[in-house]
């Protein structure tokens, strides 16, 4: 199907200081291979790559963003709200998931106030919850391509209907004679 998007065109990034509880995580996910997964300790290197990803309708690009993150070269934390301010720069398409094992409410109201997808909690469900998330936004994004491909139909349709009417009226007005019963 041409307005689809399958496993294969779903990207999944992993962005956490701790890329063994990830890998840990992903052991325990049995379609990881459906999917292209990346893992990054370091949103430096994250950036690197994802600058370079073209955004397309035809491609998801999901990525998972630890509440708790690398230092920068000055020793300073990197906050997870600037990471999701800059991957939205970057692809606005994008969708940001956020983990934490702790739900620090403000940080999660800022997440959503620029642009993440959902929150998900560090439990002994989170390869489920990853799942989910990934199969629903893939289906989410199928019926929006759906739609798209609905209105253009109608359109289609419409201006189709237009020309005939047009035709119709140009018929009438240079040969009437044709309508006269």
């Amino acid at each position: 199907m041409a307005n689809r998007i399958f496993r294969q065109n779903t990207y999944v990034y992993f962005i956490d200081n701790d890329d063994s509880y990830i890998r840990d995580v992903l052991a325990r996910f049995e379609e990881v291979n459906d999917y292209n997964i990346s893992i990054y300790t370091r949103s430096k290197e994250f950036f690197e790559d994802f600058s370079e990803v073209i955004p397309s309708k035809k491609q998801i690009d999901i990525i998972f963003l630890a509440t708790t993150l690398e230092t920068d070269q000055e020793n300073q934390i990197v906050e997870p709200i600037d990471v999701l301010k800059k991957i939205k720069e970057i692809n606005p398409y994008a969708e940001v998931i956020l983990y934490s094992e702790n739900d620090d409410i403000n940080m999660v109201s800022s997440a959503f106030h620029y642009g993440a997808y959902t929150f998900i909690k560090k439990n002994e469900n989170i390869t489920l919850r990853i799942l989910n998330n990934i199969k629903g936004i893939i289906s989410q994004r199928n019926f929006l391509l759906k739609k798209e491909a609905g209105i253009y139909m109608v359109k289609l349709f419409l201006l189709f209907f237009l020309v005939l009417i047009v035709l119709f009226a140009l018929l009438y007005s240079f040969f009437p004679e044709l309508f006269s019963f």
